[in-house]
């Protein structure tokens, strides 16, 4: 028995050690928790106090982005072309509507909308706060916004909210110049170096809008708000930064002479470039057909987008720097002046125009091949009939090369550098460029060089470099760049003149191949050329048409005989007066047929609009400077 006890009483003594141990364990950690707790608080409360102080306020301070006017558009004289306009929009604030079945049908009689298309707009925010208002319906207009607003107690929920949103005065006009607005695109977040961009935000989408973007959008202001635990705004506080509008843009466009272009196109497809070619300065500018850039101005449809994109017209495509045609006829005068400077010919050189030419064994046509041809012609006689035949020896004369070379010189084949988002260079080919391009038939022909002299085969060319062309040889061969800005605005009321060098290269020209070039160019319009309905009394117009032919079945086959999609492109390119230019063009007008059946009508609408503004200023110039002061 006392072994036993003695046992007993030793498992006891062990067993108690052993629970005083765990004791002493569970005390130490509790003790150490608690001493980490005490720390905690004490990093929490004291150290980290400011940090959470910071945060609290982030939670309850919140940093509102308050968005600028944009910039206004003008033309050179001040009249405006695209500033911004306020909009209502009408806005429902979901909590504040109860039981939301009955009260759509309601709605829908108020707003003259369909239910459905209500509840759509709605369904897209289900997975949005409830707070945040719901854009029923955008630019009411002031009739409708004043009676919700002044109904507010009865149509509870709805509110009206006032934005700025930008407008086009004249629709169409210009559009393609001007360019249209839309919200950023997550591309365009993501690729922007600045990192300002926000989801929504507005900015320029194409034309001057786009180019110029950085000087329309003016500067962001910010605000800071107090809101609640759901995010809704409750108070503003005074603080932060106010909103700094865009910089007006004064564009060198003539709102005068754009009004008479566009009249003068009506419903013909196509484009064309008036500028001053003393500077490059753009005076009128369109591209058919165009588009209504107020349509970008809010959010519109799928369906409106799909219809703009899927036209087959493809109003959106800005014809005038990105359509590549072949120049027709208008080439000869680069060919004239490539003969004269090389000493390949002289003006006298004379040739006979049979109608038809052989050569190997093709036979090439003159246009007035049912006329038995033109007869015997000197240079300038062949510029005035634009003889087909003269170049085509002229050009198997001078070789692909020599004809490149001058092409290149006066711009073709690379960008003008026109202030617009997008530009093709068009082609000049030569057997370099068959090399790397026409893998097929890598070598180049003889026959090739032969369209090629008179502005055909794979030569192509877009309206502004005929333009810029035309332009040279007014101003005795200085190639400007063509530009639209013409000055912004630095301060209020301030503006500031764009002053870059917009000369691109100067190409020397005899006086001698100068005189001679003009003069034929004055005979196309003056005498029995092929321009003479551009004729303007005493204005000594000079210019050169061109056919481009669009398809094989159309050649010797009257134009006003031919569907529309089949007759060729026309061209009228020039620049007036002779002796001292002040304007000049390049007008095109898609399936025209010939140049001066429809493109020379419209170039003498711009310029008579041109020469009477012209009269009235000098008139006034001339009163000014007889006036005596009292």
């Amino acid at each position: 028995m006392g072994f036993e006890q003695d046992y007993k009483g030793l498992q006891d003594y062990y067993e108690a050690r052993r629970l005083n141990t765990r004791i002493h364990v569970i005390q130490v950690l509790f003790g150490a928790v608690l001493v980490l707790y005490l720390f905690a608080f004490w990093y929490l409360q004291i150290v980290k106090v400011d940090y959470y102080r910071r945060l609290s306020d982030n939670n309850r301070l919140r940093r509102v982005t308050i968005k600028p006017l944009r910039g206004v558009i003008t033309d050179a004289e001040h009249r405006v072309l695209a500033n911004n306009r306020v909009a209502f929009n009408v806005r429902l604030d979901r909590e504040k509507v109860t039981d939301m079945k009955t009260f759509f049908p309601r709605l829908a009689g108020i707003l003259e909308m369909p239910e459905s298309t209500l509840r759509d707009r709605i369904a897209r925010y289900r997975g949005r706060p409830v707070f945040e208002p719901v854009v029923l319906k955008e630019d009411v207009d002031l009739a409708e916004a004043a009676y919700i607003e002044s109904r507010r107690l009865e149509l509870r929920g709805l509110s009206v909210e006032v934005e700025s949103r930008r407008n086009y005065l004249y629709g169409p006009l210009a559009a393609h110049a001007l360019g249209y607005v839309g919200e950023v695109s997550e591309d365009q977040i993501k690729t922007d170096p600045s990192g300002e961009y926000e989801l929504g935000e507005i900015v320029g989408k194409d034309g001057v809008e786009r180019q110029y973007d950085e000087d329309l959008k003016g500067d962001k202001g910010w605000k800071q708000v107090v809101v609640n635990s759901l995010g809704r705004e409750i108070q503003e506080i005074e603080a932060g930064r106010k909103p700094d509008p865009g910089r007006a843009l004064r564009l060198s466009l003539d709102l005068d002479l754009q009004r008479a272009l566009e009249a003068a196109y009506a419903d013909e497809a196509g484009s064309a470039v008036f500028l001053d070619p003393a500077s490059g300065a753009i005076l009128a500018i369109i591209s058919r057909p165009a588009y209504d850039p107020n349509v970008f101005a809010h959010r519109f449809s799928q369906d409106i987008w799909g219809g703009l994109v899927n036209d087959p017209r493809r109003p959106l495509q800005n014809r005038v720097s990105m359509s590549k045609f072949a120049p027709g006829s208008v080439f000869k005068i680069v060919m004239s002046i490539a003969a004269l400077e090389d000493g390949i010919a002289t003006p006298a050189r004379g040739d006979h125009c049979t109608g038809t030419w052989r050569f190997g064994e093709k036979v090439y046509q003159c246009w007035a091949v049912r006329k038995g041809g033109h007869g015997y012609l000197t240079m300038r006689e062949a510029i005035i009939q634009s003889c087909n035949i003269y170049f085509y020896h002229l050009g198997n004369d001078m070789g692909i090369d020599r004809i490149s070379k001058w092409a290149h010189r006066f711009g073709f084949g690379e960008p003008t550098g026109v202030d617009l988002p997008h530009e093709e260079s068009g082609t000049v080919p030569d057997p370099d460029w068959k090399r790397r391009t026409v893998l097929r038939d890598p070598i180049w022909h003889p026959g090739e060089t032969i369209s090629v002299s008179i502005g055909q085969g794979a030569l192509e060319v877009t309206p502004i470099q005929m333009a810029m062309f035309a332009a040279a040889i007014g101003n005795g061969g200085t190639l400007y760049r063509p530009h639209l800005l013409l000055s912004r605005e630095v301060r209020e009321g301030i503006e500031e003149d764009e002053r870059q060098d917009h000369v691109i290269r100067r190409v020397e020209l005899r006086p001698r191949t100068l005189e001679v070039i003009r003069d034929a160019m004055w005979g196309v319009v003056n005498e029995d050329g092929t321009g003479g309905r551009a004729k303007i009394a005493g204005r000594d117009i000079c210019a050169k048409t061109g056919t481009a032919q669009v398809f094989r079945a159309s050649r010797d086959i009257d134009a006003d005989k031919l569907p529309k999609d089949k007759r060729d492109h026309a061209w009228f390119v020039g620049f007036a007066p002779k002796d001292n230019p002040r304007i000049a063009w390049a007008v095109f007008v898609q399936n025209g047929g010939h140049g001066g059946t429809t493109a020379a009508p419209i170039a003498r609408a711009v310029l008579e609009r041109f020469f009477q503004k012209l009269d009235s200023r000098q008139g006034v110039q001339q009163l000014a400077s007889v006036a005596v002061p009292q």
